[in-house]
């Protein structure tokens, strides 16, 4: 969705939108930033994401899922093992609570990250 050179973000679902978000932010504080639209889980375009990681050394994933067995988790497995040699900073999953989601929307928007959560995870790889 959106070249960069200093960090790639995979998004899922609802989440690109928020990463689109947080990479025009970051881009104004000098970050630029690449955003996947990943857009099926199976099969997944992980030919994509290494080439970007190959390119930027960093990445940040951003999913509503929970942390803990989310798409995060498996996109950043992957990178691990393939794409190793090319990070230059630790992996950074960003993911809802570990936690069902609540029906109330105010709580609803506590579990769920946001492009502030996704600003603060690029920021601490680029630093």
């Amino acid at each position: 969705k959106r070249d960069g050179k200093d960090v790639t973000i995979v998004a899922v679902s609802r989440m690109v939108l928020k990463a689109m978000n947080a990479a025009e932010t970051l881009a104004g504080q000098g970050i630029d930033v690449e955003v996947i639209d990943l857009r099926t889980l199976a099969p997944m375009d992980i030919g994509t994401i290494i080439e970007s990681v190959k390119k930027t050394g960093r990445l940040v994933t951003a999913a509503e899922g929970c942390k803990t067995a989310g798409i995060g988790s498996e996109i950043a497995a992957r990178v691990a093992e393939e794409a190793f040699p090319y990070l230059r900073a630790p992996i950074k999953r960003v993911a809802a609570l570990d936690t069902p989601i609540p029906f109330n929307p105010k709580l609803e928007d506590y579990v769920i990250p946001d492009e502030a959560d996704i600003v603060e995870a690029v920021k601490s790889v680029v630093g």
